[in-house]
């Protein structure tokens, strides 16, 4: 019976730490994507060098064509190089490296993606309160008094005709 006892424990445990990691691999996913692009040229050796992995990040931020969410976190991301560089030196992945950064300034995992919107398909009734937020507030409209979710869900509704 302790066997069982032991044993259940231990499924019951696993299953925390696999949940876990399902949700942290959403988390900082900007900052992954953004040092994942800026690393992926690199050898192995140029990954060795402080200055040539700064100097990469400085190349990728410096470009034109990256998004808007992709600029911002190049503003975190800047001043810190050096945090960045000598980790990846050492070999430690990028989604760790993230996490770091983010014991450090929480404001690095708070840089999202615009939530996809197609008018007149999306389905605002299956995205969560925080995302119907954000859209409303791309769209620089106020929801006062809303409460509920389906107050915020009607208002996406009539707003959905504006530009975000």
């Amino acid at each position: 019976m302790a066997i069982l006892r032991v044993f259940v424990l231990l499924a019951f445990a696993s299953l925390c730490i696999l949940s876990q990691a399902a949700k942290g691999s959403k988390d900082c996913k900007v900052c992954e994507d953004v040092l994942t692009a800026a690393l992926e040229g690199l050898s192995a050796s140029d990954k060795k060098t402080l200055e040539t992995t700064e100097a990469a990040i400085d190349a990728y931020c410096g470009q034109n064509e990256i998004s808007q969410t992709h600029k911002k976190m190049c503003y975190y991301i800047s001043p810190i190089k050096r945090e960045i560089s000598q980790p990846s030196k050492n070999g430690v992945p990028v989604d760790r490296i993230c996490k770091r950064l983010k014991k450090k300034s929480a404001e690095i995992c708070a840089v999202t993606e615009k939530v996809k919107i197609e008018k007149g398909v999306t389905d605002y009734s299956k995205m969560r309160v925080k995302e119907l937020k954000k859209i409303l507030s791309d769209r620089g409209v106020a929801c006062q008094n809303c409460l509920e979710k389906s107050e915020f869900v009607s208002r996406c509704k009539e707003t959905e005709h504006m530009e975000l």
